[in-house]
C-alpha cells in the first residue's frame, strides 16, 4: 500500500514549482489531489501532467487572498473527493523589492494578503473539514521560507509574511492538537522559482545585500530542487509523519528522513521551532 494511498489533499499554487511538485509525489504516493491556483491555463497543464501518473485529479481556480475564491475552491474540493484529509499551502509571492521607505505600500500589503492571510484563510476554512473527517490524524503543512530565520533586507514584505507562516503554525498545532490535527511548515530552501524573475528586474540596487549576485548564481546552479521540499511534504502527510506537530522543517538541511531525528522532532517541545537564544539555552526537563 502506498503511504498516501486513499487520501485527499488540496494544494494551493499547485500549478506550477514547489507546488505542482508537491502535488506529483502525493499522487505518485497513491494520494487523490486538489490543485489551486488563479491562472486557469497553468491549471489546465498542470492537471493534465497529474493525471499521466494516475488520472482523476481535480483542479479549480483559486486566489488565497479572497474569501469567496476559497470559499468556492474548498467547496469544489468537497464536492469532488468528498472527505479532505491534507491541505497544503503552496501559493506565495514575492511582494515588493526595495528599501522598505521606497516601496508600494499596497503591493507590501497585497504580500501579506497572498503569503500570510492566504494561509490563514485556507487553514481557517479547511480545518474544521479535516476534523470532521474521524478517521486518523489530519495533516497541515505550511510554506513558509526565506527570511523566515534570519533576516532578508529589502524583502521585507515577503519575509514578514514568511516568518509570520511559522508562529501561525506554531499556534495553531496546538489549537487543534486536541482534534487530531497536525501542523507544521517548511522552508524549502532556494528553488528556483518565477519568482526570482523578480530579482532579475529589479537589478543589484533594489535587491541589495547581495541577494542580486546571490540568485544570480543559484539559478545558474539550478538551486534546490523542489523534490526535496515535496518529498517532505509527503512524509509529513503520511502515516511516518505521525506525531510531529508545530515544527519548522527546513527541507534541503534538516535530516528529517532519519529516525532518529523525527524522534526528536516528537519528543523535544522546543526542537526545530522559532525561539530567541540569547544566553539560553532550550533543554527539555529529565
Amino acid at each position: 500500500m502506498k503511504a498516501l494511498e486513499g487520501k485527499n489533499v488540496i494544494i494551493t499554487g499547485g500549478s506550477l514549482g514547489i507546488g505542482l511538485a508537491v502535488a506529483k509525489k502525493c499522487v505518485e504516493d497513491g494520494a487523490r489531489v486538489a490543485i489551486g491556483a488563479r491562472n486557469e491555463t497553468d491549471l489546465a497543464n498542470a492537471l493534465e501532467e497529474l493525471d499521466a501518473i494516475a488520472p482523476g485529479q481535480v483542479s479549480h481556480k483559486l486566489d488565497v487572498a479572497d474569501d469567496a475564491s476559497v470559499a468556492a475552491f474548498v467547496a469544489h474540493c468537497e464536492k469532488e473527493m468528498g472527505a479532505l484529509h491534507g491541505l497544503v499551502n503552496c501559493a506565495g509571492i514575492y511582494g515588493p523589492i526595495g528599501a522598505t521607505p521606497n516601496v508600494d505600500l499596497g503591493a507590501f500589503v497585497q504580500a501579506i494578503q497572498v503569503n500570510f492571510l492566504g494561509t490563514v484563510r485556507m487553514c481557517q476554512v479547511v480545518a474544521p473539514k479535516l476534523v470532521a473527517n474521524a478517521e486518523g490524524k489530519k495533516k497541515i503543512v505550511n510554506f513558509s521560507g526565506g527570511g523566515a530565520a534570519s533576516p532578508f533586507p529589502n524583502y521585507s514584505a515577503y519575509a514578514t509574511s514568511k516568518v509570520a507562516i511559522v508562529r501561525f503554525t506554531e499556534n495553531l498545532s496546538l489549537e487543534l492538537a486536541d482534534d487530531g490535527v497536525e501542523v507544521n511548515c517548511i522552508a524549502p530552501g532556494f528553488v528556483v522559482t518565477r519568482l526570482h524573475q523578480q530579482t532579475a528586474a529589479a537589478g543589484a540596487d533594489a535587491a541589495g545585500a547581495g541577494f542580486f549576485e546571490k540568485t544570480q548564481k543559484m539559478v545558474e546552479d539550478g538551486g534546490v530542487p523542489p523534490d526535496k521540499a515535496a518529498n517532505l511534504s509527503a512524509m509529513l502527510l503520511s502515516s511516518v509523519g505521525n506525531g510531529i506537530s508545530g515544527k519548522f522543517l527546513a527541507a534541503p538541511w534538516d535530516a528529517w528522513d532519519q529516525p532518529e531525528f523525527r524522534e526528536r522532532l516528537m519528543n523535544e517541545k522546543n526542537f526545530c521551532t522559532l525561539r530567541r537564544i540569547d544566553d539560553k539555552g532550550f533543554f527539555e526537563k529529565k
